[in-house]
């Protein structure tokens, strides 16, 4: 017996055009990351002088990719401090408890 994943299929509307969307996650999902691309359009094409649909996308997803890569420098510089790691929190715990 197979055990694919369920296929949803959303339609969504971002910056005007609907487009259908078909994917495994929940389809509440879908529609909320959907949201967040539309909004984010709206946002750029107001501030932008262009409301070309493909100007306007690339610099969404300009915007979109740098707020990704500021939060990963932020978690891998959060888990890399001394004493935020795994084996540095153990360590502190280890050394709390030995009584040192």
């Amino acid at each position: 017996m197979s055990h694919l994943p369920v296929e949803n299929k959303v339609v969504v509307r971002i910056f005007g055009e609907e487009y259908p969307i078909t994917g495994a996650d929940d389809p509440t999902y879908i529609s909320r990351v959907a949201d967040l691309v539309d909004s984010r359009m709206q946002d750029i094409a107001r501030q932008s002088r262009s409301n070309a649909r493909d100007k306007v996308a690339i610099l969404t997803a300009l915007s979109l990719a740098s707020e990704l890569l500021e939060q990963s420098h932020k978690l891998h510089q959060a888990t890399s401090e001394p004493g935020t790691s795994l084996d540095g929190l153990l360590a502190q715990l280890d050394e709390a408890l030995s009584g040192n």
